[in-house]
């Protein structure tokens, strides 16, 4: 892993690294498996953010660990896909995250995703970073939510990270581009 920290922060990623021991139990006690994908989703902005990008990109190009792509949604986001083990994943969005806000655009990022697997079912976790909290996101094809699966997760997680308490704001983001 070449990616480090770039500085002691305690910022907006750091609450991401309780995510590595909870995806263990969720995986070990209830069958809940992290897929190898994750992403970070940032609204496109002007000024510095291509330069900001291309940053980005030189960072990730050189880590070995986590392949990514790019892709942008047609709400003009721009999500920065992951492809790697947790631990791995955690690294980088945190080191995403420090830059970002190290370079003004926090504003700019819109939530951290990582997709998991239940019984066939896809299963979301998803980081708010206006709110500061997790929340699961179940879609069903039919755009309509598996309100049973995510009240299951909330009630792994609850006491495990910062979660959404309440169930109003676990805001869907459908068309999540990671499959």
């Amino acid at each position: 892993m070449i990616l480090k920290r770039r500085k002691d922060s305690r910022g907006s990623g750091s609450y991401i690294f309780g995510l590595v021991s909870l995806y263990i139990e969720l995986s070990t006690r209830y069958n809940i498996q992290f897929t190898n994908k994750s992403a970070i989703s940032i609204k496109e902005s002007t000024g510095s953010f291509n330069e900001v990008l291309s940053e980005i990109r030189a960072i990730l190009d050189t880590d070995n660990d986590v392949s990514y792509s790019m892709k942008k949604d047609r709400y003009g986001y721009i999500w920065i896909v992951l492809d790697g083990e947790m631990e791995s994943s955690v690294a980088v969005i945190h080191t995403l995250t420090d830059i970002l806000e190290e370079q003004g655009f926090s504003q700019q990022i819109l939530a951290s995703v990582f997709l998991f697997n239940y019984r066939g079912k896809n299963l979301y976790l998803l980081y708010n970073y206006k709110s500061k909290r997790f929340y699961p996101f179940a879609p069903l094809s039919d755009r309509s939510r598996d309100h049973e699966l995510e009240m299951l997760v909330y009630s792994i997680i609850k006491n495990r990270v910062d979660v959404e308490k309440d169930t109003g704001k676990w805001y869907p983001i459908w068309d999540i581009p990671m499959l």
